[in-house]
């Protein structure tokens, strides 16, 4: 029987670990219950992450806010609102609308963050990726548009992700996907039109 390779092996673990823990909770996402959940023994989990801070780690790199792929077609080079609106679209289609991402950060967040080592460290470095993507859209798309914002990018970045946390908690709740989009436009309205006050170059 040919040996699985290293990496599919690693893949699968972070895969068993993301079932039980939106399935049992983070707590119950022991070594030993991954393990089961995967069908191998203790020592290729200790193998293939060395400890359970590594395989961790994997799961929060698993969900972590991803690189936004922003669809501009048909948007006007200066339509702010437009580009905006395309990349919160954008966030929801990759992100947001995943229903079990989203239950799994808010595990994951609410379980680190009670942990001494290495939870706090990690709950940050899921938050501090998620504000890194939405400051690089900003920096390659908006700055262009605007020679003043009303606030420095990182500020901007942590208001868009906690707005984007909060409908993405609320659509958990209810699962309407048609008033968490009408939210989302409505905020890239009144971003737009902020950076447009601001601005000398929109005036």
């Amino acid at each position: 029987m040919p040996r699985t390779p290293a990496a599919v092996r690693r893949a699968e673990l972070v895969e068993a670990a993301i079932r039980v823990s939106l399935d049992e909770g983070l707590e119950a996402a022991t070594v030993r219950r991954i393990a089961a959940e995967a069908g191998v023994s203790l020592g290729t989990v200790h193998y293939c992450f060395g400890s359970k801070r590594a395989l961790l780690e994997a799961v929060v790199e698993s969900v972590s806010q991803p690189q936004l792929n922003v669809d501009l077609t048909g948007v006007e080079p200066d339509d702010l609102y437009g580009t905006i609106r395309a990349a919160f679209r954008a966030y929801w289609t990759e992100a947001g609308g995943n229903r079990d991402r989203q239950r799994l950060i808010y595990e994951l967040v609410n379980h680190l963050v009670r942990q001494d080592d290495p939870g706090p460290d990690l709950a940050r470095m899921m938050f501090r990726r998620s504000f890194a993507t939405v400051e690089h859209f900003i920096e390659e798309h908006l700055q262009g548009q605007a020679s003043v914002l009303p606030l420095p990018t990182e500020t901007i970045a942590r208001m868009i992700v906690s707005v984007t946390d909060g409908v993405a908690l609320a659509w958990i709740a209810d699962g309407d996907d048609e008033k968490a989009l009408e939210v989302l436009d409505g905020y890239a309205l009144a971003f737009a039109a902020a950076i447009s006050v601001m601005s000398p170059a929109q005036s």
